[in-house]
């Protein structure tokens, strides 16, 4: 065995703790800055606020599920208080196509908010895979993908290329609440 080296300890020792500490100066910073990370500051150049906590559950789920490095957001209707829905109805009957984008995007919003509270920060997303829609509409109305736009562009503007992500868009009858529509998501995590 060769002999201990205490002043090669003691550099590399040093050497180590330069290295945590610059590791550890942005977490600080994000720290003393309300825990405002990357995301968040985006959130914040796009004039966008989010909920305290997002909307709680209406029947027997969860609204997230994380599995390994995946998060699941259950099935959201666009809640802009407990209980009040943003628009009631279907989209090309008693609600226009600006106002099934605007609730698809306060599904967005509300998700994000979701993910907020089981992640602590949005920082830890890596990116969205996949969102799938259901546009309440009327029976002659065949813009869903148009109505979804809400919040993929949404994702796109808050994650950048990250936000990009495969979808499906599909047109119902009803949905609960008499919701404009109900969306669910996929993302991944860093590791």
């Amino acid at each position: 065995m060769g002999q201990f080296n205490r002043r090669a300890a003691l550099r590399a020792a040093t050497a180590w703790g330069a290295t945590a500490l610059a590791l550890a100066s942005p977490l600080a910073a994000r720290a003393q800055a309300g825990g405002a990370g990357r995301i968040e500051e985006r959130l914040r150049q796009l004039g966008i606020t989010l909920p305290a906590s997002g909307p709680a559950p209406v029947a027997n789920y969860v609204p997230t599920l994380r599995h390994h490095n995946t998060v699941y957001v259950a099935g959201q209707i666009p809640f802009k208080a407990p209980g009040e829905l943003l628009h009631r109805g279907r989209v090309g009957a008693e609600l226009t196509l600006e106002q099934g984008r605007a609730s698809a995007r306060l599904v967005g919003i509300n998700m994000l908010a979701l993910l907020k509270r089981e992640l602590g920060d949005l920082d830890r997303v890596a990116g969205v895979l996949r969102i799938d829609g259901f546009v309440s509409s009327a029976n002659d109305f065949t813009q869903q993908p148009q109505v979804m736009n809400g919040i993929s562009d949404l994702m796109v503007e808050v994650f950048g290329d990250a936000g990009r992500h495969t979808r499906t868009a599909v047109g119902v009858n009803v949905l609960p609440l008499n919701a404009p529509c109900e969306i669910n998501a996929e993302f991944s995590l860093r590791a």
